[in-house]
């Protein structure tokens, strides 16, 4: 009997540390980025171009809608995440941008 994993994912957010700096041959190099766990989570796929409809009216097709459990901290708009199959974050399934955050009664979702 095959065992069902409820949270199969890992949710990361990703922060700009530093800003972009040139080096002594004019040559710009990037900010580096700081990765931090957020929650176990279940990303979906939005295989059928469903829209939300965030503040301001404004609708948006997103490519992914994460489930997390109930107890999971809020992911602010706008904040850069990305979904991994591993704990290590190695793994990508998916990198975008957080377009709504809703806590749920049971669980809380995530629009990517």
């Amino acid at each position: 009997m095959a065992t069902i994993i409820q949270y199969p994912h890992y949710l990361f957010s990703v922060t700009a540390a530093g800003e972009s700096v040139q080096d002594e041959n004019g040559n710009w190099t990037e900010a580096q980025e700081s990765v931090e766990f957020v929650s176990i989570c279940r990303e979906e796929t939005n295989g059928k171009g469903a829209q939300i409809q965030i503040a301001g009216g404004t609708f948006y097709v997103f490519a992914s809608l994460i489930q997390l459990p109930k107890n999971s901290p809020r992911v602010e708009v706008g904040t850069t995440v990305f979904v991994s199959n591993d704990e290590a974050g190695s793994d990508i399934r998916i990198k975008g941008q957080s377009l709504k955050f809703d806590n749920g009664q049971l669980h809380n979702r995530l629009w990517v």
